[in-house]
């Protein structure tokens, strides 16, 4: 599974640090043979401790 977040709606509509966070995501998980087999995306601040994406990719993990 991937998690990716950027912190601001501008950086989240301009693309430009999800479409690096998703490469680098991309990229490690082909060196390693591995699937992806789920995305979860959030713009939200990293100060904030309410985040509903982050919440579904931990309770998937487990």
């Amino acid at each position: 599974m991937a998690y990716e977040r950027v912190s601001t709606a501008r950086q989240g509509r301009s693309g430009l640090g999800l479409e690096a966070q998703r490469k680098a995501i991309d990229d490690y998980a082909s060196g390693q043979g591995a699937l992806i087999l789920s995305r979860f995306t959030e713009v939200e601040s990293g100060r904030k401790n309410d985040r509903p994406e982050l919440e579904k990719a931990l309770h998937l993990a487990r």
